[in-house]
């Protein structure tokens, strides 16, 4: 049940949910897809002047010149005794701002991170300035951390996720503002990329398959591929997915395109395939073995080829914990009080990487509490606006009530 003071918090929400909306038109309205730097500095700029005058000290967090991102934006309020909480969102877009403008029809906006996230970093500013007019961050330690490159992380991670690591060192709890799928999100599967190049014995196709042939480049790709789906099967929470596929007497990828090029004749065996892919897990362990089992695999060769196959590991698995179930139950308690009904746990195979990978095994915590909405990462993202309300009062109430928590 609402105390009083929890009460309040809804009102005020409530009262300013005008001016949220359209704070949120202001900001999808800049474009600030991961590569535009300026955008999401601007937008970066929008949020930093929000929470200074809400009492936070804020700064910018750039990032070196080669990695290519705009960095990252930090506010910190430090006092008190009770839990000290860290909020978590991104400033960038998966797709360019640039056509995509706000554009609402009824209950329903669409526009360019309507939803993934600026809905979310919405309700999360919104819940802190309830919580100001409320008097409850007065003796509260709050951090709020928006990344700048979520949707593409700069590599290496220990550099581009080197502070954010550090804010969850120095907090109690943790919330991300995700969209909601309508459940909450307590784990989230890792992300390995993967690279394999096959070789083959270029000749005449006559004697594929046969001694004096060979197999080839693209029988032996089409072999380990088939191979990789028997590791899937034993491990429920991996997926190996070959992303795409190039073959022939010639062929060729270039990375910073994500495209690649091939050529060859009917009656000529393959020399070359490329495959690229990714590799999903939710623990250590799950990768490793995965890993392994595919290296056995692509070493099993057929007569007249080779195989290499290379990983680049980019996010870490985020396991469910008693410490995440915990701030689980605290969520869904506050649900059930203001009448939004129970909060279960999401599955964490239904969900990508996101910034709470990299502080998983740091600090506990939750994500996917900000705004429903649907078309994640295409053209057509929508946010439900009835959504934005309860999404910013829980965040009030459960911040609330963490931090009334002692250490």
């Amino acid at each position: 049940m609402l105390d009083p003071v929890e009460k309040e918090l809804v009102r005020s929400v409530e009262a300013r949910l005008a001016e949220s909306v359209a704070f949120l038109e202001r900001v999808v309205n800049i474009d600030s897809g991961t590569f535009n730097l300026a955008g999401v500095r601007e937008v970066g700029r929008c949020f930093q002047r929000e929470l200074e005058a809400l009492g936070f000290s804020t700064r910018w967090i750039p990032m070196p010149d080669a990695m290519n991102r705009a960095g990252h934006l930090l506010a910190e309020r430090v006092a008190g005794a009770g839990k000290r909480v860290l909020l978590i969102g991104h400033l960038d877009t998966i797709y360019e701002g640039r056509g995509r403008r706000f554009e609402r029809a009824g209950d329903i906006a669409r526009g360019a991170g309507v939803s993934d996230m600026k809905g979310g970093d919405v309700a999360l500013l919104f819940a802190l300035r309830a919580l100001h007019e409320a008097g409850i961050l007065e003796n509260a330690t709050v951090r709020v951390f928006l990344t700048g490159d979520e949707e593409s992380p700069a590599l290496p991670t220990e550099i581009s996720r080197r502070d954010l690591v550090e804010a969850a060192r120095q907090s109690d709890v943790a919330l991300c503002f995700e969209s909601d799928s309508g459940r909450v999100a307590i784990g989230r599967r890792g992300l390995s990329l993967w690279s394999l190049e096959v070789t083959g014995a270029q000749g005449h196709s006559a004697y594929v398959l046969r001694e004096r042939g060979g197999a080839g480049a693209i029988y032996e790709a089409s072999r380990i591929l088939d191979g990789f789906r028997s590791v899937v099967s034993a491990y429920p929470n991996v997926t190996i997915n070959p992303g795409i596929l190039i073959g022939g007497t010639e062929a060729a990828y270039e990375d910073d395109r994500s495209a690649g090029t091939a050529s060859g004749k009917f009656n000529v065996i393959a020399r070359t395939a490329i495959v690229k892919g990714d590799l999903r897990y939710l623990t250590d362990v799950e990768r490793n073995e995965a890993k392994a089992r595919m290296q056995e695999i692509a070493h099993a060769h057929l007569p007249g080829t080779t195989a290499r196959l290379s990983y680049e590991d980019r996010a870490p698995g985020w396991p469910a914990t008693d410490g995440n179930r915990a701030v689980l139950e605290r969520i869904d308690e506050v649900s059930r009080d203001l009448g939004q009904g129970p909060r279960e746990a999401d599955d964490p195979v239904s969900r990508g990487f996101g910034d709470f990978n990299f502080i998983g095994a740091v600090v506990p915590g939750a994500d996917g509490l900000g705004v429903r909405g649907d078309g994640e990462h295409s053209p057509d993202e929508t946010i439900d606006l009835t959504s934005l309300g309860p999404s910013t009062a829980r965040a009030a109430v459960v911040i609330a009530r963490l931090l009334w928590l002692p250490r």
